[in-house]
């Protein structure tokens, strides 16, 4: 009975499926249709991703001519060099930075000289009608230039067509009307004079007037051109030019005045009486910083300055309040009675 006992199947031996089992373990050796199907589609997959990116990649070296180098300077270089390709030959094209020097052509013209011209005498008659001088005019392309009252202007005064030619030959016709054209021939002004003004690039500066002051004076074009080099052309007119050049004014005392801010208050004759005085800058530029400038003109500074005057009584008399009910000399005056 224990033997019997002994080889009973168990309960659960009973559900045991041989044939189950052996589909199992077959189907565990080999795969079935479906998951090789799906295994191969993987596969398929990960070859054209490695596929285009092969193709990418050339396709990116080919547009830069198969350089890796080319194509790491299009993207990282802080410079990278232009690359032209002519007929398969790579050209490297550097950067070009070409510092042009400023250029300063100094125009080497000959001074004028006075000495060497005609002053003429008094204009000969023209010995033809205003319509044929107006013809002549037209004929030369220089009518358009001027109105009805300059053309009789220049006619009444016999002003030559040659004198008008020579101006429009030295392209210098459009800087006047007929009356400046009239006064610089009244004056026998050369156009040689005007020519040299125009060729320093000085004559806007001037009117017929101014020009034939300077002219007359014999002021010569070098003394002007300082005066434009300085800085300081635009302060004066011919006259007080010719002023200034008449009484020998170096230019270091007009600098000095200049530099000091009060070139400004004064005009040709003042800053030359002021020279001729031997007023020195230091004196007119103390009154100027004293907020004194407005009370006196050139020759009132000359007087207080020969008078031995300082700034600092001068400056006690404003703040006091009487300075400007005296006159230079009521400040002399006032300062020789306090016994200086």
């Amino acid at each position: 009975m224990a033997q019997q006992g002994k080889f009973r199947k168990s309960k659960k031996s009973d559900d045991f499926n041989l044939d189950n089992y052996l589909e199992e373990q077959s189907e565990e050796a080999y795969p079935t249709e479906e998951q090789e199907g799906f295994n191969e589609e993987s596969s398929s997959f990960f070859r054209n991703i490695i596929l285009v990116g092969a193709v990418a990649v050339a396709s990116f070296l080919w547009y830069f001519d198969w350089s890796p180098s080319n194509a790491y300077n299009f993207f990282f270089a802080e410079e990278a060099t232009t690359q032209q390709t002519a007929g398969g030959i790579n050209i490297d094209i550097p950067p070009i930075n070409i510092d042009i020097p400023e250029i300063n052509v100094e125009v080497d013209i000959p001074e004028f000289n006075f000495d060497e011209v005609d002053q003429g005498g008094q204009a000969a008659p023209l010995n033809m009608s205003f319509t044929d001088y107006m013809a002549a005019l037209n004929d030369r392309g220089y009518l358009d230039n001027f109105g009805s009252s300059s053309l009789s202007t220049m006619y009444q005064n016999n002003v030559p067509i040659e004198y008008i030619d020579e101006l429009g030959q030295a392209g210098v016709l459009d800087n006047f009307g007929g009356t400046s054209i009239t006064t610089l021939f009244t004056n026998n002004v050369p156009t040689e004079y005007i020519n040299q003004l125009q060729a320093y690039g000085v004559l806007d500066n001037f009117g017929g007037t101014s020009i034939s002051t300077l002219y007359e004076n014999r002021v010569p074009t070098e003394y002007i051109i300082r005066l434009r080099q300085a800085g300081m052309l635009d302060n004066f007119g011919g006259t007080s030019i010719s002023t200034l050049y008449g009484n020998n004014v170096p230019f270091e005392y007009l600098q000095a005045l200049n530099e000091a801010g009060v070139l400004d208050e004064f005009g040709g004759t003042s800053i030359s009486t002021l020279y001729t005085n031997q007023v020195p800058t230091s004196y007119i530029t103390q009154l100027s910083e004293s907020g004194l400038m407005d009370n006196f003109g050139s020759t009132s500074i000359s007087r207080l300055y020969s008078n031995n005057v300082p700034i600092s009584f001068i400056q006690g008399l404003e703040d006091r309040g009487l300075l400007d009910n005296m006159s230079s000399q009521s400040v002399i005056d006032a300062y020789r009675i306090d016994g200086e």
